[in-house]
């Protein structure tokens, strides 16, 4: 579910082409020239215009149409050309198809509504699923074989047809699959959520909902984070529940994501781990804190926290910006008390203006 410079080419400037002399004419004797030459009218505005610019804009149209259907044409013979190329039983043509294609839903899905839609395209799940599906039977497992399942997995995280991907999707997802793979099953789990979402089409599968309260209890932090993510953005029975007693996770990060999705169904119970957030935003991470044999392993892991924190602050924001309408008014001024300082002092620009924006939306929302 992740962005080469091509290669600069060297033009040949004019100078670099071989000059021709140019043979001159033979000069006219003035006595040989006519005494009078005959009067020439300039030509008028309509003349040129009835030249040059109405061809030229009935060529641009004749292009323009061409252009059109060429590349309907061309785009919809690319697709099926890339399901060509990864039936070929050459390894190398069958990857180059599916690169092809995940890099034609990726674009098409941020086209919007001016694309082809083939993330609903049910040629296209099918192709995808079955690859991900032979790659997930393989009977032995090597870093190669793991990449090669990840990729697909991500690929497929492009496409809305839930039938068909959802199912394989939790099969790559499953704790008996590569750590890396479950990862980015559920990366792909949460896109197609959000989506279904924010189309107002928010996702109610009840084997989805049932797999992913499952999973969030996976040894592995990243998975309980995802999980937490990715179960804001759909219902079913459990999944508040569960997000409930994951905003006690031993991760501060699971319970940052469960604390949001908890938000996303409407509900203020993470409101205490969004103030955590808020007290704990001014202080610097500690680098003899971190994990690590040596000190450039231990401040390199606190530079990565520092990111990751900012990153919990920007959702946090926008999190307790939705949520103030039904605090009440005591949660409100604490939460208001703690993102003042924020606005005004934070070390990050980018924060400041988000604390800004969600003050004067708090304060808009009480008017």
């Amino acid at each position: 579910m992740a962005d080469s410079s091509p290669d600069e080419t060297s033009i040949p400037s004019p100078d670099d082409t071989h000059s021709r002399a140019v043979p001159s004419a033979k000069a006219i004797p003035a006595s040989d020239l006519p005494d009078d030459l005959p009067h020439v009218e300039p030509p008028s505005a309509g003349f040129i215009l009835q030249l040059f610019l109405v061809p030229g804009l009935i060529v641009a149209a004749v292009i323009g149409v061409w252009a059109l259907f060429g590349k309907i044409s061309s785009s919809e013979q690319d697709w099926r050309q890339q399901i060509v190329e990864m039936r070929s039983n050459n390894e190398h043509r069958r990857w180059r198809g599916a690169n092809g294609l995940a890099q034609m839903l990726r674009a098409d899905i941020e086209l919007g509504k001016d694309g082809q839609q083939l993330s609903k395209n049910p040629a296209i799940a099918k192709e995808l699923t079955e690859l991900l599906k032979d790659l997930l039977d393989e009977p032995a497992s090597d870093e190669e074989l793991v990449s090669q399942q990840s990729f697909v997995t991500t690929a497929i995280g492009w496409l809305d047809a839930h039938e068909v991907v959802i199912p394989v999707l939790l099969d790559a997802a499953d704790p008996r699959r590569d750590e890396i793979v479950r990862a980015d099953a559920i990366r792909s789990l949460a896109l197609i959520a959000g989506r279904a979402d924010g189309a107002g089409a928010r996702l109610n599968d009840p084997e989805l909902a049932d797999s992913l309260v499952r999973y969030s209890q996976d040894p592995n932090p990243l998975s309980r984070q995802l999980c937490a993510f990715t179960m804001g953005l759909v219902e079913g029975i459990g999944v508040e529940q569960r997000l409930r007693v994951m905003t006690e996770d031993d991760d501060a990060n699971t319970q940052v994501n469960a604390a949001i999705g908890l938000t996303r169904h409407g509900s203020t119970e993470g409101l205490p781990v969004f103030i955590r957030v808020l007290q704990k935003a001014p202080d610097a991470v500690d680098p003899q804190t971190m994990d690590g044999e040596t000190e450039v392993v231990r401040q390199a892991q606190a530079e990565n926290q520092e990111v990751m924190n900012a990153v919990a602050l920007v959702n946090v924001l926008k999190a307790v910006e939705d949520l103030y309408p039904i605090m009440d008014d005591a949660q409100a001024a604490e939460v208001k008390q703690l993102v003042k300082p924020i606005a005004d002092e934070f070390g990050i620009i980018r924060i400041r203006i988000r604390a800004k924006e969600a003050l004067r939306a708090m304060d808009d929302s009480k008017k």
